[in-house]
């Protein structure tokens, strides 16, 4: 009996951080301007030009394939990109917690886990946004519960069944971002190689279809627009800057991450550790993701949006926290120590300055430090799903400068324009303008040229100032560069993302050259 009320009891308490979860995904709801990128490149598909940013050029201003093609599939049903975003991650939420309920089970372990996760800024900041975040939630948790299913149950059938839904989910990760993979590629090739009755040619088997999804996107991206990579890593990567610099950088964005938002660096810092003491090589593996995804995040210089790059390796820590049953071993030591975490975390989350929980629909933040930012804090206010709600048909969405000029540009027929700000502006404007990004992410000329200033620089901002001669190179549609190195990239990129015929020589021959740098 007291057995059965216990079970009761925990499920009560599950289902209310349940409700609490989804409350709070509602009430935080919002979008970034860097969403509208992504938006204005499927209006692009839709208006017949292809998935690309300008009409004039076949690049990749979008960086997940997988999350832009599922918003462009929604596009059939509805014009209201806004709601199509909302919609898709309310959806991948909800999928997300029925799988890790359906694991976990209802206990002190997914309890804890919950309310960990209402109180981690990185998390619940980019469940909506319109990134491609909430998508990589899904597939990392599908690949872990997969994984440790197959790997822990004796019957041969659902070992099976789970081993290829684990194989499934690790295979469409690159595909929603191609750096994720630094966190899921070791887990993958341990679950490979850890069947049990897999033999030497199934195994490699295995590892082709765990290929397979990034082979034929990196096929089809290479074909279609030369290149291996979205714009935006050519953009942020190829800029001149110092590696020290960019390291510095790096470090810095974890500082401002911890300062604002110390729940997440605690809980992968946590989870880390018990990763390193546990002895399932899966286990292991997914904690030397988690190690490699933090050198990479400091490698590239973090980014300017708070705990974006931390978010999805904080939901991983938490299944390793929660797998492991760190929270019940503590308990069963000390058994006042669970109603005292409780109680410290639920004052944390109403009385620091900003958790999930406790920030309204006004909340603000402007504040920058160190380049890095409160992206949701900039923007919430006007990007709101409570604005999306009270805003009028047909009225600009969101109620923001840049929307309105875009809007302006729109209707006064503006053929072409530079611009530094181009999410919402780019959207608004329609897909005839021929928009000129300056921090090159949609870019693919600029983006393979040095930043104008390698010293007063703004992570994730990375500014080129447009030649004159490329100005008039793109009005005329010939080669106007005097320097021998800047004419001969300039015709490599105007072969591959403009040349009407995909499938030439001299295309071809281009496209080699501008991925393997030769001039």
């Amino acid at each position: 009996m007291t057995e059965s009320l216990s079970h009761d009891r925990w499920r009560l308490i599950c289902v209310f951080i349940g409700a609490l979860l989804l409350l709070v995904f509602l009430k935080n709801a919002w979008v970034c301007d860097d969403a509208y990128i992504v938006f204005r490149s499927i209006e692009q598909l839709y208006a017949g030009n292809g998935p690309t940013w300008n009409h004039h050029e076949r690049v990749q201003g979008y960086t997940s394939p997988l999350w832009y093609w599922l918003l462009a599939g929604l596009r059939c049903f509805s014009t209201d990109h806004f709601f199509n975003f909302i919609l898709l991650s309310l959806v991948l939420f909800l999928l997300l917690g029925m799988l890790l309920q359906r694991y976990f089970g209802n206990g002190t372990g997914f309890a804890s886990a919950m309310l960990l996760a209402l109180s981690s800024n990185a998390f619940f900041d980019f469940t909506s946004s319109g990134l491609e975040n909430i998508l990589g939630y899904l597939l990392v948790a599908a690949g872990f519960v997969g994984g440790m299913t197959a790997l822990n149950t004796s019957d041969p059938g659902v070992a099976r069944r789970h081993y290829y839904r684990a194989l499934l989910a690790f295979a469409l990760v690159p595909l929603c971002r191609h750096d994720l993979l630094v966190l899921t590629l070791l887990p993958s090739l341990v679950l490979v190689f850890s069947r049990p009755s897999g033999s030497g040619r199934q195994r490699m088997l295995d590892l082709f279809a765990l290929a397979l999804p990034l082979l034929f996107w990196s096929t089809f991206s290479l074909i279609y627009y030369g290149a291996l990579f979205p714009n935006t890593a050519y953009a942020k990567l190829l800029t001149g800057i110092s590696r020290l610099e960019t390291l510095i950088q790096g470090l810095r964005y974890l500082l401002v991450t911890f300062n604002g938002d110390p729940v997440t660096i605690l809980v992968i810092l946590g989870a880390l550790y018990v990763a390193w003491a546990d002895d399932r090589r899966f286990i292991k593996a997914f904690g030397a993701g988690l190690v490699l995804n933090l050198i990479y995040v400091v490698w590239v210089g973090g980014d300017f949006m708070r705990g974006r790059f931390l978010a999805l390796p904080f939901l991983l820590a938490l299944l390793l926290l929660t797998e492991t049953r760190l929270v019940e071993r503590l308990i069963a030591l000390r058994p006042s120590s669970g109603r005292a975490g409780g109680l410290v975390l639920a004052a944390y989350m109403l009385i620091f300055p900003h958790t999930p929980v406790n920030t309204w629909l006004n909340f603000q933040d402007f504040s920058i430090q160190h380049g890095v930012a409160d992206e949701r804090g900039y923007y919430f206010d006007v990007c709101s799903l409570y604005a999306w709600l009270y805003s009028q048909p047909g009225e600009v969405f969101p109620d923001f400068e840049w929307s309105h000029i875009g809007r302006q540009i729109a209707t006064n027929g503006i053929a072409y324009l530079e611009n530094d700000f181009n999410g919402m502006l780019g959207f608004w404007a329609g897909v005839k303008p021929v928009i000129i990004d300056r921090f090159a992410l949609t870019d693919p000329f600029l983006a393979r040229i040095p930043v104008s200033d390698a010293k007063n620089w703004r992570i994730g901002h990375f500014k080129r100032e447009v030649p004159e001669e490329y100005r008039r190179s793109i009005e005329t549609g010939q080669n106007k560069f005097s320097d021998a190195a800047t004419a001969a990239l300039f015709d490599k990129i105007q072969l591959a993302t403009r040349e009407a015929q995909l499938f030439t020589l001299k295309r071809f021959m281009a496209i080699v050259k501008l991925n393997c740098g030769i001039n």
